[in-house]
């Protein structure tokens, strides 16, 4: 036979949270001579402490107020913690404000001085319409709340509010962040502000208002029991309270205590600990006569539910006599003339379909054992799911907050194209709009943010390309004599005065993409370039690359793996821009057909040095001999290749090299380079080192006894702009002569009948004059030379491909070479890609205006110009003889 505390069970117990609650029934139990109270009890017994539990017996209490209070007042039994159940227990705060609105009734001031509107003396409570009463009561109002929350036990109930409230705002706040996110990093606070003001306002004010009551307090204009008016204040209304009639009160208290069962148990839309109930509360009664507040307790709870249609989520189990058992439903006939009220409330009825509470059992027998075991893991399981919703719903988007602010600061205040590597912010800066401030030095970000400035004119437009200029542009620990950041900050103004310039369509839109301090993140910052061109198809080439590192080099390999287009600038490197193909001879590299160049190789560089050295400088030495000065700073491509082609040109010239003289930028020795080539005694010394260690070196000549002959130094192109700086500091030194390759120069024009390009001709009249010349004009040229590429291609409106340019950049040779400022560009290599008989320039440091005046410069200038009458420049090699190909 099964077990009576079964059925108990399952219906104490709630139905999983997507399925709707049910309605609970009213059990009777009847018997002679007390054993109905003990079959109830015994029921009844294995759930006290498991669910909310109250009792009373029958006389207990005096009044239904007291009955009510005792179960669900202030320290009322059904408000009292539940252990095991992980949740906090039901609260009532409106049975608990009808019952003080009623118990104010009994608290009569201590003057005994309260009047009606009329004036009369000694009544108590006052009249609802009283002034007096009502503002009594509005002070009595202000006391009792702050009374409710005073106190330890009251701050954790506080506390309480506060965190149901936070499980809901802290979430939106989040929401709030996410939606109104920005990318970048100073844009980026308002989000977080924002997010910030709607948690911290949503919790206040909902915690406020829960504390206040205000939630439920509406509730009191919707129920039919003395019922609240429309705007009236709650004062008044519980002035009114405690002069209505026990009868009205009585209901009031039945009807709001069902009520808050049920907020109890509501499955709101925000987190709330009814998410979590798993099971209803009991409630046990004895009552042994008619109109005893327990029996009226189950009259009126039965009543106002089927009025009101709601029934309490409730388990009643009720020990009551025979003569009480049954339901007492008043019939009583009405006039004729309330029919149609009648009728309406009969379909009201039918509408709300309650069912009969009231389900009667009669002991008989043995009674039920008490050492039931309820199960309680489902229960439990699902207080615990709910407590793990709230704290993903708090922790969670701490943890969002944490992980997106890592996100943000890992891609630079949220850029899409970008991260923030070692300090750096590496890759494409500018891709999702302008770029952040606060990422570069000021120089750099003041050039950048003008290049957004012709951005957004270009995205206005409607029809623009795309093309990435890729160089360094967060270098670090730079010292005056680094020519790295004047070459930065000379390329950015290139391409920003040649893309204000460009009226035509399509228009120019130019990305900065960081590589790093001397490009040692060159290979992720052309992953993420080849990120953007993926998605974004106005992306149709990259221009920069300005020296020869292994960063470059591996940036190329990524960029040509992706077929993009390619226009270097500075760095001369013989084999930049040879890739690897493991398929290809296993490990054997080859030119790749996307990169092209726009200044000549360390070869012809250093076959013009080789050239000038010999028959200019040393043209009376009969067994001239040089002794090189290299740099070996690991993974710096530009001065080991510009030393050995040194060695093979000088050979070529019969010029006998000392052995070589190596220092490293990281290492230092400059000084004790200088001196070790002294001791060589060589007719001239070759500088193929970097430019921050230039000027210490021609110093540390100077005072070293290097010979009673004027020392003669020819540097490479990478001192240039030391030279500018340092021009008067220079020619100072009494027994050096110095000399440096150009790769371009405003001042080549000057001794030229070529006319100069609009840009040199701004240049010769002042314009950028503390500029890197080799750095500018080259840069100038790439973004030109791509920028024509793409204009070619435009036809008919369609957007160009990366194809497309990558067969108009081929194609510009010739005929169709282009006139640049740094001389003609033509790529009749068409596998190597560099330019033929470009122009090199040897200058000498002197007292002229820019302390450079060039002594020899091979290559044209101008398609029409005649070529140079100088022997020197006479069958000038574009490349080593083992690389060329396709020449003509």
């Amino acid at each position: 036979m099964a077990d009576p505390h079964d059925a108990i069970e399952q219906l104490v117990r709630r139905p999983w949270f997507w399925r709707a609650d049910q309605p609970l029934p009213i059990i009777v139990v009847t018997g002679p001579d007390g054993g109905a109270t003990e079959a109830a009890a015994r029921l009844a017994a294995p759930f006290q402490d498991v669910v909310p539990h109250a009792s009373a017996e029958s006389g207990e209490y005096g009044t239904l107020y007291d009955l009510v209070a005792a179960l669900a007042g202030e320290h009322g039994q059904l408000g009292k913690p539940v252990p095991g159940s992980f949740l906090p227990p039901p609260r009532f705060p409106l049975v608990q404000f009808v019952l003080w609105a009623r118990r104010q009734r009994d608290d009569r001031p201590a003057d005994d001085d309260a009047r009606d509107g009329a004036g009369a003396a000694g009544r108590w409570p006052p009249a609802p319409h009283s002034r007096t009463g009502q503002d009594e009561f509005k002070e009595r109002v202000k006391a009792w709340r702050r009374a409710r929350f005073g106190g330890d036990r009251n701050r954790r109930t506080a506390a309480d509010f506060i965190g149901r409230a936070a499980t809901t705002w802290v979430p939106l706040g989040t929401l709030a962040v996410w939606l109104a996110g920005g990318a970048s990093d100073l844009v980026g606070l308002i989000p977080w502000a924002l997010g910030i003001l709607v948690a911290l306002s949503g919790t206040a004010l909902q915690a406020v208002l829960s504390i206040r009551g205000s939630f439920f307090n509406g509730w009191f204009r919707r129920q039919p029991y003395l019922t609240r008016r429309r705007f009236e204040r709650l004062p008044r209304y519980a002035l009114r309270l405690a002069n209505a009639s026990d009868d009205e009160i009585d209901r009031l208290l039945i009807h709001a205590f069902c009520q808050d069962l049920r907020q109890a148990y509501q499955r709101w839309i925000i987190p709330w600990p009814s998410w979590g109930r798993g099971l209803y509360g009991m409630l046990l009664l004895e009552a042994r006569r008619s109109g005893e507040p327990t029996e009226r307790f189950l009259r009126i709870l039965e009543e106002t539910t089927e009025e009101a249609g709601l029934p309490a989520p409730i388990l009643v189990i009720a020990a009551l006599p025979d003569e009480l058992k049954d339901e007492r439903r008043s019939a009583a006939p009405a006039d004729l003339a309330r029919l149609p009220a009648l009728v309406k409330g009969w379909r009201g009825r039918v509408r709300r379909r309650v069912p009969r509470l009231r389900m009667v059992v009669a002991t008989g027998g043995h009674l039920p054992d008490a050492d039931h075991r309820p199960r309680l893991l489902r229960s439990r399981l699902r207080a615990i799911g709910y407590w793990s919703a709230v704290a993903l719903l708090v922790v969670g988007p701490a943890i969002w907050a944490v992980q997106n602010q890592r996100d943000r600061l890992a891609h630079c205040g949220g850029l899409d194209f970008a991260e923030r590597i070692d300090g750096e912010c590496v890759g494409v800066v500018n891709a999702d709009g302008p770029a952040p401030g606060g990422l570069f030095t000021g120089d750099v970000t003041t050039l950048i943010a003008k290049i957004d400035q012709n951005n957004a004119s270009a995205t206005e437009a409607g029809s623009y390309v795309s093309v990435v200029l890729s160089g360094e542009y967060s270098i670090r620990d730079t010292v005056p004599e680094d020519s790295r950041r004047a070459g930065a900050l000379a390329e950015l103004a290139a391409v920003e005065e040649y893309q204000r310039t460009v009226t035509s369509t399509p228009r120019l839109r130019v990305l900065v993409a960081n590589s790093g301090d001397n490009l040692r993140q060159g290979r992720r910052g052309a992953e993420l370039i080849r990120e953007l061109a993926e998605s974004d198809p106005h992306v149709v080439a990259v221009v920069g690359f300005p020296r020869s590192v292994a960063g470059v080099q591996e940036a190329i390999q990524v960029l040509h793996e992706a077929k993009i287009p390619m226009v270097g600038t500075t760095g001369t490197a013989d084999r930049l821009g040879y890739i690897r193909d493991g398929s290809i001879d296993g490990e054997a590299d080859y030119p790749s057909r996307y990169y092209f160049h726009a200044g000549p190789t360390n070869f012809r560089e250093a076959a013009l040095v080789a050239r000038f050295a010999r028959r200019t400088l040393l043209h009376d030495v009969a067994h001239p001999s040089a002794v090189i000065v290299q740099d070996r700073t690991p993974g710096d491509q530009y001065t080991g290749n510009l030393a050995d082609d040194l060695v093979a040109a000088l050979g070529a010239e019969h010029v006998a090299v000392r052995t070589p003289i190596y220092y490293s930028v990281g290492g230092g020795g400059i000084s004790k380079a200088a001196l070790d080539a002294c001791r060589r005694r060589p007719d001239v010394y070759l500088y193929a080192g970097r430019a921050p260690e230039f000027l210490d070196f021609l110093r540390a000549l100077e005072g070293k006894a290097c010979g009673p002959e004027t020392v003669r130094v020819i540097a490479s192109d990478d001192v240039i702009k030391v030279v500018a700086d340092h021009g008067d500091e220079i020619t100072s030194l009494r027994r050096v002569e110095v000399y440096h390759a150009a790769l371009a120069g405003r001042e080549l024009w000057r001794r030229s009948s070529a006319a100069p390009t609009a840009f040199v001709y701004g240049l010769l009249r002042g314009g950028h004059p503390n500029a890197s010349d080799d750095n500018l004009i080259l840069t100038y040229d790439a973004i030109s030379v791509v920028y024509q590429a793409a204009n070619r291609a435009y036809r008919g409106g369609a957007l160009p491909s990366k194809g497309d340019v990558l067969y108009e950049l081929a194609l510009t040779s010739r005929q169709a070479a282009w006139n640049g400022s740094s001389g003609v560009i033509d790529f009749v290599d068409t596998e190597r890609h560099d330019p033929a008989n470009k122009v090199v320039a040897v200058m000498k440091v002197t007292d002229a205006p820019r302390h450079v005046v060039p002594m020899v410069r091979c290559g044209l200038l101008d398609m029409d110009e005649r070529p140079p009458a100088d022997q020197v420049c006479a069958g000038l090699p574009d490349a080593p003889p083992s690389e060329q190909s396709g020449r003509s």
